[in-house]
């Protein structure tokens, strides 16, 4: 059988789909490796991965693809994971810094900033090992990074519970691509990979939670990974949404 690059974000998230493929019987016909959201979206743009796990913010740069799989990265109210964190209230903040690791997010942000709290505040890139706090700061953090740096501020605005609360959706943050000409056959066997990990969920919340870090909610509560018909309404309104602003982003 033909060998497959495959490439998924390298995120806590992002484990039961590593452990199903690493513990599937296709793993022997993947060259499976992981990045940032953003990397993984350029990775499948230059060609060099015929399968991937992207940010949905990055569909809309993407030609040849359709979207594969049964299973995504999302959520039904709080995620955790995908937050702005600052020191004073929203509507005091003079400015939103965007964690530049996945487009999605970047994009979610400033919907909500703009159509969920009718803010006009100026936005820029943010690489957070970079970051130096100044007062009136919004920033927008995302992955494994959060449960790290969340303590620090006093204000956290979970992105997942207010696309709920303003749209009444679910949300989708990552799906399964590949190239067009995919056999259905493979995508059969991705799907029975994903159904293993989702399955050994108990083993992964064992392996990856420590002392100070507990992450059977997160796994039970905040990550949904079936890509059920809600989410697939939520993700076209997403990128309904995108679409009017991406024409003017700048980044």
């Amino acid at each position: 059988m033909e060998r497959y690059r495959l490439i998924m974000v390298n995120y806590l998230n992002s484990k039961p789909f590593e452990f199903g493929l690493i513990n599937s019987t296709f793993t022997e016909n993947l060259e499976l490796k992981t990045a940032t959201p953003a990397a993984c979206a350029q990775n499948f743009m230059n060609g060099n991965a015929e399968i991937a796990l992207l940010p949905v913010g990055a569909l809309e740069d993407l030609k040849d693809y359709k979207i594969i799989s049964d299973y995504c990265i999302g959520c039904d109210g709080e995620v955790r994971t995908v937050c702005i964190f600052s020191n004073e209230k929203i509507e005091d903040c003079t400015r939103l810094l965007l964690d530049n690791h996945s487009r999605t997010s970047f994009l979610l942000s400033q919907i909500l900033i703009r159509e969920y709290f009718r803010l006009d505040l100026p936005f820029s890139p943010l690489s957070i090992d970079q970051y130096i706090y100044q007062k009136g700061d919004a920033v927008l953090m995302i992955g494994d990074k959060v449960f790290e740096y969340e303590n620090n501020f006093k204000y956290k605005y979970d992105l997942g519970v207010l696309w709920k609360e303003w749209t009444g959706l679910p949300f989708v943050f990552a799906v399964w691509v590949a190239k067009n000409d995919l056999d259905l056959a493979i995508e059969h066997k991705l799907n029975d990979a994903f159904k293993l990990g989702v399955e050994h969920l108990p083993e992964i919340i064992q392996a990856e939670s420590s002392e100070n870090l507990d992450l059977y909610y997160y796994y039970t509560h905040n990550i949904q990974y079936n890509l059920d018909e809600k989410k697939k309404k939520g993700l076209a309104h997403f990128l309904h949404l995108a679409a009017q602003i991406l024409p003017s982003r700048s980044y």
